[in-house]
């Protein structure tokens, strides 16, 4: 590159930098940290175990929950409402230590926990050779700032699968295994790489077993074998079935019910394409792993897997497929690595969140732009991309998101009956035939099916 255009980059990079910043710190009530949504919930499920409770119960789950109302606008319109902490029982030891203080400072607690965990993702990230601050632009938005802003686990889950990942490169197979089996703290995320090391790392089975006994032995201890069975048997099958219409979800279930299938067809579709998938990424895996000279790709790989259909999918858990995404990104070359590349960037944008918050897109595209230079992307390729991606948040965000009204009453509900019983009948109200709802997801499941085509074409040529 000249020197005239390298100074006409920096000016350009300058000044979007400058405006994407004026942006973002002019964010108010959109700052993660003042959110935490989902937080309360788990929060509340500490509590109720710590008091001898089921956390998976409509009560005292809906009680305490009113009573800390962090988002007070929703529960004073919707008096029986209580979100469910479908969690399992070895998540909620933590849970219930929190539950012992006061909800502010378990909740900033937390949020401390949370930035740990995404600064340790990226060091993570840049022991098994992805350079830090390519690890840094790809993960800011979907680990840093939308996990902070849902109070979730899987920043915590998401943690455990890059050190996991970074174990395995420095061939530490014990904490491997160690790791990977602590990443199922989200079983539905975790169960594809635990499974992986379990099959194709020999010297991290003994420790992945022994901790995974370990956490089920934890659990039970916790909420009682009984409430361990429930959540197993119940708990799981409710939760699936309580977001089939849900606008915000991801899954294959989601979508084909969207397009008119029947909620039991696309439900049992869901978890047949989980468990393909499943296999597809316990296949490819070692090849790659063994193609590439990459062996982090035994945990990555089918973490991505995992997200790829299913049956319950949420925009917070996508960022399970970025570590294999980057990998490819970061050793690919020629057309794979910017198809690579271009998944990446998908993938690190909050689509629903960013078409809802407008002071968001221009941070969106300086990191994207950023990210291409840094890959050292085909210069055709990266302008067309950046151009496709801005001109479709600006189209999105001419229109604001907007879903059906709810109503207050949803219903009477059994102190005994599954949480889920009373979320499926809000979930339900805000079901949309509004096809943007269904259009903004298009990004990101075409990410994830490059992903998966750019394995099979790396295998093929090798």
């Amino acid at each position: 590159m000249s020197a005239g255009r390298r100074l006409v980059l920096v000016l350009f990079l300058t000044i979007l930098g400058v405006a994407a910043l004026r942006d973002v710190v002019r964010l108010g009530d959109s700052f993660p940290w003042r959110k935490m949504y989902d937080f309360q919930d788990f929060y509340c499920a500490g509590d109720v175990i710590d008091r001898g409770g089921d956390p998976y119960r409509y009560e005292p789950l809906h009680t305490c929950e009113q009573r800390v109302r962090r988002n007070a606008a929703l529960y004073a319109a919707h008096p029986a409402l209580v979100i469910p902490a479908p969690q399992p029982p070895y998540d909620f030891v933590a849970f219930m230590a929190l539950a012992r203080l006061d909800f502010e400072p378990a909740r900033m607690l937390y949020a401390g926990a949370i930035v740990v965990a995404f600064v340790l993702s990226i060091l993570a990230l840049a022991k098994t050779g992805i350079p830090a601050d390519v690890a840094a632009i790809a993960l800011v938005l979907p680990v840093g700032y939308l996990q902070l802003d849902s109070g979730q686990v899987i920043p915590f889950a998401f943690l455990f699968l890059t050190a996991c990942g970074a174990a395995l490169t420095a061939r530490r197979d014990a904490i491997a295994g160690i790791f990977a089996a602590i990443a199922t703290i989200e079983p539905h995320l975790g169960l594809s790489t635990a499974i992986a090391v379990l099959f194709f790392v020999p010297r991290a089975r003994v420790a992945l077993l022994a901790t995974g006994a370990a956490l089920a032995a934890a659990g039970i201890a916790a909420v009682g074998p009984h409430v361990a069975f429930e959540y197993v048997t119940r708990v799981l099958p409710a939760q699936a079935g309580s977001e089939i219409a849900f606008p915000y979800q991801y899954s294959l279930t989601y979508a084909l019910n969207a397009l008119g299938v029947a909620p039991a067809v696309a439900q049992t579709a869901g978890i047949a394409s989980f468990l393909v998938l499943l296999a597809a990424g316990l296949w490819l895996a070692p090849r790659l792993a063994r193609s590439l000279e990459r062996r982090e790709l035994l945990a990555f790989f089918p973490a991505a897997t995992a997200v790829m259909a299913g049956p319950y999918l949420h925009m917070v858990s996508l960022c399970f497929a970025i570590p294999a995404a980057l990998v490819f990104a970061t050793r690919l070359t020629g057309r794979l690595r910017d198809v690579s590349a271009a998944a990446v960037c998908a993938l690190m944008v909050p689509w629903i969140m960013v078409w809802a918050i407008k002071k968001l897109f221009l941070a969106v595209v300086f990191l994207i732009v950023v990210l291409l230079l840094r890959l050292q992307v085909t210069p055709w390729f990266a302008v067309t991309l950046v151009t496709s991606v801005t001109a479709l948040i600006y189209a999105f965000e001419l229109r604001s998101p907007d879903l059906p009204a709810t109503s207050g009453a949803l219903g009477r509900f059994g102190a005994g009956d599954l949480a889920q019983a009373e979320w499926r009948a809000f979930t339900d109200q805000l079901r949309t035939g509004n096809v943007r709802w269904f259009a903004i997801k298009l990004p990101t499941w075409s990410a994830l099916t490059a992903l998966l085509a750019v394995a099979v074409a790396r295998l093929r040529r090798s």
